[in-house]
């Protein structure tokens, strides 16, 4: 495979204000049906992939992640501060200890798996219900270098079904608005895994998406999704320039973050083909550039 410089994509248009009154700025997750859309979709990347076992393993977690929204009791959203803060930001609203029901369900769902994902069970098994808390927080907090990157994927993993029924419920209580740090997210103030243009509709707009509550919050194309940048944009797509996964890569901060278009292919599911196209990071990140963003499947240890 070869990688490619993409031309700047054209702007977009002089009536996008007019256009954006009419639209979303946020959608919220719908639990119901992501986890078992996601599972699905890493199914289907995983045929004829290099990555096919590690993919199936992804699958295999956002199964359970589904089955923990159909078995478990809905999470009663509490009443949250009217302020200028992300509604379900720690500084908003405190981690409970709910989400660790979720970790044990997850971590008991596996068996007959590799030495290597058991030994990982089994020392997050081990941990008393304090040191997994520090180790969320430590997560929650950015401060993923101070957690092991396999247990990150089950602590987070958990964390995302905790989050995403929170975020389902809250709706009209964040702001999607245009400020210093669009590139976190207004409902829990979480870093995007990457961004998408939805398929139909919304006039080709750009949306991130949130790596822990799934929601998705619209951010203008031609702008990196790290610093605000709009000068010397550039594109790189693998071997073919019409690709639906292209990485955003900006000169100003030399960050990038994938963008992923369902115009192109309506199957795509961010996270799913975020983590299938690894060799597209590798090849961005040879260039000089750092991904802004985190997959819950890819926690690289620093």
């Amino acid at each position: 495979m070869s990688i490619k410089i993409i031309s700047q994509e054209q702007l977009e248009q002089q009536n996008i204000s007019s256009v954006i009154r009419q639209i979303p700025l946020l959608f919220y997750p719908s639990t119901k049906t992501l986890y078992i859309h996601r599972a699905a979709r890493l199914k289907t990347l995983a045929e004829n992939n290099p990555l096919s076992d590690y993919l199936l393993f992804c699958a295999k977690i956002a199964e359970q992640q589904a089955k923990l929204i159909n078995q478990q009791n809905t999470i009663e959203a509490p009443n949250l501060l009217n302020n200028d803060l992300a509604p379900l930001s720690l500084e908003n609203l405190p981690l409970n200890d709910i989400w660790q029901d979720y970790l044990s369900e997850l971590l008991n769902s596996f068996s007959d798996t590799s030495e290597q994902i058991d030994a990982v069970i089994q020392r997050l098994k081990q941990n008393n219900p304090e040191q997994l808390q520090e180790k969320a927080i430590s997560l929650l907090q950015g401060k993923f270098d101070l957690v092991e990157g396999n247990e990150s994927i089950f602590i987070w993993s958990a964390l995302s079904v905790y989050y995403s029924q929170l975020a389902n419920q809250i709706k009209g209580k964040a702001v999607a608005e245009n400020t210093d740090q669009s590139w976190l997210c207004p409902v829990c103030n979480s870093l995007p895994v990457a961004s998408v243009i939805q398929l139909g509709g919304n006039n080709g707009l750009r949306y991130l998406h949130c790596s822990l509550c799934e929601s998705e919050w619209y951010v203008p194309r031609i702008k990196c999704t790290s610093c605000d940048n709009i000068q010397d944009i550039q594109y790189f797509s693998l071997d073919n320039e019409m690709a639906a996964i292209k990485t955003e890569c900006c000169d100003a901060c030399h960050s990038y973050l994938k963008i992923l278009d369902q115009d192109k292919d309506p199957h795509i599911e961010v996270i799913a083909d975020d983590v299938a196209s690894l060799i597209l990071d590798i090849k961005t990140e040879e260039e000089g550039f750092a991904k802004s963003g985190i997959n819950p499947f890819v926690f690289a240890q620093k």
